[in-house]
C-alpha cells in the first residue's frame, strides 16, 4: 500500500495490481477531524488496510461515496463498520449484474445522489456529475472545485501508462460523451480510481482525446471492428488491450 497525500487532509491509498494485471486499486480518503470520507472502498483486503492505517491516528470512517458500483469499486464495504452510504441512483442495475444477491444488504440505506447534491464534510464540498459511460450507475465528484474523481472514465496503471478504455459497444457513445463533459474540469486534478493523478490542462485534455478516438471508431462503426482497426487513429499506447475483447459481447 502507498499513501499518497494530494492535499490537506485529503489522501489517496494506492494498491498494486493483482498478478497479471495492468490495474491496480485506489481509495480516497478525506478527513475531518477524527471522521473520515471514502470515495470508494476497491476489495476487502484493500479497506482493511485503509481502516488499519486511519485507526491507528484515531480516525473513524463515517461516510461513503461510491463512484459506481463494480466490485471492485464495492466489495471492501464489508469490511467497514456501516458508514453512511452515498450513491448514483441506478446502482441496483449494476449491483444485480456482479454483486451476489445475499451481499446486496450492505446497500439497502443507500443515500441517493443526483446532480443537485451537495456534500459537505469538514472543509471540503463535494458535488457531482451522473455519467453513463463506463456504467450507467457512473458518477464524477467535484472536491472543492479543484479534484474531480472521475470514476473508470480514464484510467492508467499505478506508473500513469494509458489503460484501454473499458465500455461494451452498446455504451460506447455515452462513455464520448461523459469524457466530453470532462473537457470543462481540465483545470482541475483529474483523481483515478486505476492509477495517478493527471493535471495540466494539456495533459488532460489529450487523454481524453486519446480515448475519444478509440471510442469513435468502435461507435461509427456499423460491423465489429478488430483492435488494431479500433486504435488506427489513436496516438496512444495504451495497455490492457484485451479488455476489446468485451466490447462486443
Amino acid at each position: 500500500m502507498k499513501k499518497i497525500k494530494l492535499s490537506e487532509n485529503l489522501h489517496q491509498y494506492q494498491f498494486s495490481p493483482f498478478e497479471g494485471q495492468h490495474f491496480g486499486f485506489n481509495i480516497y480518503v478525506l478527513i475531518d477531524g477524527n471522521d473520515a470520507l471514502l470515495i470508494d472502498t476497491a476489495f476487502e483486503d484493500h479497506a482493511q488496510a485503509v481502516l488499519a492505517d486511519l485507526e491507528k491516528s484515531g480516525i473513524e470512517i463515517r461516510q461513503v461515496v461510491f463512484s459506481h458500483f463494480h466490485p471492485d469499486h464495492i466489495s471492501g464495504l464489508s469490511a467497514l463498520n456501516t458508514p453512511k452510504l452515498f450513491g448514483n441512483g441506478l446502482y441496483q442495475q449494476t449491483l444485480n449484474k456482479y454483486t451476489p444477491i445475499e451481499k446486496h444488504h450492505f446497500f439497502a440505506d443507500m443515500n441517493i445522489i443526483d446532480e443537485r447534491s451537495v456534500l459537505t464534510f469538514g472543509q471540503f464540498n463535494l458535488r457531482f456529475n451522473l455519467v453513463l459511460g463506463h456504467v450507467p450507475c457512473g458518477m464524477f465528484t467535484i472536491i472543492n472545485e479543484t479534484f474531480v474523481h472521475v470514476a473508470d472514465d480514464i484510467m492508467t496503471s499505478n506508473t500513469g501508462e494509458p489503460l484501454l478504455p473499458s465500455v461494451q459497444f452498446s455504451n460506447a457513445q455515452d462513455h464520448i460523451d461523459s469524457l466530453e463533459l470532462l473537457k470543462q474540469y481540465s483545470s482541475y486534478t483529474l483523481l483515478l480510481s486505476h492509477g495517478n493523478a493527471i493535471t495540466g490542462e494539456k495533459q488532460i485534455l489529450a487523454a481524453i482525446e486519446h480515448r475519444q478516438n478509440y471510442l469513435r471508431a468502435i461507435a461509427s462503426s456499423n460491423k465489429p471492428l478488430s483492435i488494431e482497426q479500433a486504435l488506427k487513429n489513436c496516438d496512444c499506447d495504451f495497455l490492457q488491450q484485451d479488455w476489446h475483447d468485451y466490447v462486443y459481447r
